[in-house]
């Protein structure tokens, strides 16, 4: 519950309490809690709240409040006079500006950085609360022990070796205000609510003690599964009626779920375009069509932001990546090692054609920040030059958050960006693409010069400092970054009122799990895709039809599934039967295995559905200084059995019992990539894609699998991947280029999504697959290209 302090309360003080110095008409109201005399690493601090009554909430612990003109201003710095960066009524950039110019060199280092992980220290809220009933700030926060670090410096480079945890000296000697919160739905919503109020009242603590302007705590986290199909599934769900509200709708919900929580900002979404299938990362995108990525990141935007006009009070900040498009990756090698360093660019026209139509639809609807990806474009004849709008985009082969060509600007100059770039995790220890040999307060440098304005993961705000103050990094470009960020933070009103009533989180989350829960139900039969359906074996009818479940994974037999999937028909009036030749038709529930991943691996990604498959192996050896591994793509001259089906060969032998009774097969494939399905379709009678999902909602996806498989749903998803025909369309080939670099050569284009990749595939390798395209064509006759999907 707000304690409120009445006017009538504060003029009864007003004696003893105002300074001789305030102006007339002013009312200083001191801090709640004196910064002297409390320490909130030891003790809770309740948040004391101030009504405006046409204007925000002003809420504090260790600062004071200013009451002039009858509106209450928190006195950030505690300094008793209303500066330009407390005064709400200004412009967030003017305020960012004057709050940047009162910030120590110190504080400016700590905010442009992000702790990789915070979470609470238990998961519920009882836990975190002494025997009388107060809050202990050790069991939400991770408090380090008096004396564990001699000095600031030795902790600080010893979180700079590596990925680095928030902890309380992280915010106070470190002065870093932000963290990604990385425990999902794992704990209580009023915990995290909880972690929100501690993190910034420790921060407030920390800078009314000397006096400084008091930054709140930001809380990051990357997407949370709240039970919808995966991105490739929202694709294929939005397709069927080119509708986006159902988009907006599930980011609008979730968007209060997480602002009762206090996290305020995402790393995401992820709006990669996929042009090459074997990328390990196509799963967590919008699929391969430009106009379909645009449509689902401006409905996002407007859903998380609360609008299409720039960030503002009620506003998640999205972080859309990674930009330019991390999906041209080099024959489908993952940037996360240095295996996949390189993004290739062999088709005229396809960085503006394909990678930056949802980027720049993110820019036009508003999106606040941006984040780039590790990779680097490459100067040989793997690559020819590209263009957007006009200019020519210069290439340097540096990582992009180091590219000043690529942030400042392609990003800002050309396509009009206007928040602020926030670098992904790991940049300045393990994604180190063209900056090797600099130093770390070098690439601090640059990164920041270039125009980057927030750096993920590494905490090491000393060596920031050390940059300035060396002349290696100018304090102008620092003071950027700086403004840029603050900005954002003013236009959510975070300096106003940081502070949550932690006890109506949990009613908040549960309250909107229920609608989201309904509303993913509804988006999972609207992402369910019928690629076939010979002689016109769907919908099921259960009257007297005896079913027999199996399933296929990766790693052999889903028993759960089974027993899930049985329960689902049974309750439809099918009977269930345990073996295949006493069945009138066989659901298969198919989930291959990805060969490849974001850690650097022995092989290229086989798409076949296989099971000890022999491929080249590459050189994979880890390094000691990369946690993702600094593999190269060099083979080794030794072979590698890859499986990405277990048991595959028994899918035919089932199909052929239950063909020779005059049954029907019907499967279900999870369409994490595009997949070659030779091993499969022929023997379906009936084959739809569906998409992953998490937890408690599998029970979802699998109803809405069934519901339309027995006629409760007309399908209509329409499929996000085109399906790949043949290994030989994505076979590599040692090459001797022009310039006379060699290397492999993709028979299709890395930079091309599917759907478009025919006009540049050599005829002489379409001639011998089947259907003569780079799209699957089954035994109707369909071609399973993004965009296609049957109804009933």
């Amino acid at each position: 519950m707000k304690r409120m302090l009445s006017l009538l309360i504060a003029l009864t003080m007003l004696v003893s309490l105002f300074p001789a110095s305030l102006a007339e008409g002013v009312t200083y109201i001191p801090a709640p809690y004196d910064p002297a005399n409390v320490d909130p690493t030891k003790t809770y601090l309740e948040p004391v709240y101030y009504e405006n009554e046409n204007g925000p909430t002003i809420g504090v612990t260790t600062v004071g409040v200013i009451q002039q003109d009858g509106l209450y201003f928190k006195d950030s710095n505690n300094n008793q006079v209303l500066d330009e960066f407390e005064d709400w009524r200004l412009d967030a950039e003017v305020r960012a500006k004057d709050l940047v110019s009162k910030m120590t060199l110190m504080q400016q280092a700590g905010f442009v950085m992000n702790a990789l992980v915070i979470t609470p220290a238990v998961p519920k809220l009882e836990m975190a609360k002494n025997e009388d009933g107060t809050i202990d700030p050790s069991k939400v926060l991770t408090i380090i022990p008096d004396g564990e670090y001699t000095d600031k410096l030795t902790m600080f480079n010893t979180k700079a070796s590596g990925f680095a945890s928030a902890d309380d000296q992280v915010l106070t000697y470190g002065k870093v205000r932000a963290a990604v919160y990385r425990g999902g739905l794992g704990f209580d919503a009023s915990m995290v609510a909880l972690l929100n109020n501690v993190t910034t009242q420790v921060a407030e603590w920390d800078s009314s003690k000397d006096g400084l302007p008091a930054i709140p705590f930001t809380l990051i986290s990357n997407p949370i599964s709240a039970g919808f199909p995966d991105s490739l599934g929202m694709a294929a769900a939005v397709q069927g009626d080119g509708n986006y509200d159902a988009i907006k709708d599930y980011a609008e919900v979730d968007r209060q779920m997480w602002r009762s929580q206090g996290i305020i900002f995402m790393y995401g979404p992820q709006i990669d375009l996929v042009t090459d299938p074997r990328w390990p990362r196509n799963n967590g995108t919008y699929g391969e069509r430009p106009d379909v990525t645009a449509g689902i990141i401006t409905a996002l935007v407007d859903g998380y932001q609360s609008g299409k006009d720039g960030v503002n009070t009620d506003s998640v900040v999205l972080s859309a990546k990674h930009f330019p498009g991390d999906g041209a990756s080099e024959n489908g090698f993952e940037s996360h090692s240095y295996q996949g360093q390189w993004r290739l660019y062999p088709t005229a026209g396809s960085l503006e054609k394909y990678q930056l139509v949802g980027f720049q639809a993110a820019i036009d609807a508003g999106v606040g920040a941006i984040m780039p990806c590790y990779s680097r474009d490459t100067t040989d004849a793997r690559s020819v030059v590209q263009t957007y709008r006009g200019h020519e985009v210069q290439v340097n082969s540096l990582g992009s958050a180091y590219n000043k060509e690529i942030i400042s600007t392609l990003l800002r100059d050309i396509m009009g960006f206007k928040g602020f770039v926030n670098s992904d995790s790991g940049i300045t220890t393990v994604q180190t693409y063209g900056v090797e040999n600099l130093t770390q307060l070098q690439r601090y440098a640059l990164l920041i010069s270039s125009g980057t304005d927030a750096i993920g993961a590494e905490l090491y705000p000393e060596g920031i400092v050390g940059a300035v103050s060396a002349g290696v990094l100018d304090k102008a470009d620092l003071d950027r970054a700086n403004i840029n960020r603050a900005t954002a933070l003013f236009k959510q009103g975070r300096f106003e009122n940081p502070y949550l009533d932690y006890n109506k989180a949990d009613e908040v989350r549960a309250t909107n799990m229920q609608t989201a829960s309904e509303q993913a139900y509804n988006l999972h039969l609207k992402a369910s895709v019928l690629m076939k359906n010979h002689e016109g074996t769907l919908p099921l009818k259960a009257e007297g039809t005896k079913v027999y479940v199996a399933s296929f994974t990766g790693n052999g037999s889903d028993d759960a599934t089974v027993e899930a999937m049985s329960a689902l028909f049974a309750a439809q009036g099918f009977e269930i039967v345990d073996k295949a030749k006493d069945a009138d038709v066989a659901y298969l529930y198919v989930e291959p295995k990805a060969s490849n991943s974001t850690s650097a691996g022995p092989t290229e990604a086989v798409l076949s559905l296989v099971e000890e498959f022999e491929v080249d192996e590459r050189d994979a050896a880890a390094s000691d200084n990369a946690m993702f591994g600094n593999g190269s793509q060099k083979k080794t001259g030794d072979k590698i059995e890859v499986t990405t089906l277990e048991d595959v060969d028994k899918i035919q032998k089932i199909a052929e019992t239950v063909h020779e009774n005059n049954g029907k097969v019907v499967a279900s494939i999870v369409v994490t990539s595009p997949w070659i399905l030779t091993n499969l379709e022929p023997y379906c009678d009936a084959l739809l894609a569906q998409y992953t999902t998490s937890g408690a909602s599998l029970d979802n996806a699998r109803k809405a699998q069934v519901d339309v498989i027995v006629g409760n749903y007309n399908p209509t998803g329409k499929l996000s991947l085109t399906m790949v025909s043949s290994e030989d369309v994505v076979a590599l080939t040692e090459t001797t280029l022009d310039d006379g670099t060699v290397a492999e050569i993709c028979a299709s284009p890395n930079d091309v999504p599917g759907y478009d990749k025919d006009q540049y595939i050599d005829p002489a390798v379409l001639a011998n697959v089947k259907g003569g395209s780079y799209a699957y064509q089954d035994a109707d006759g369909n071609y399973y290209v993004s965009g296609f999907g049957l109804s009933y």
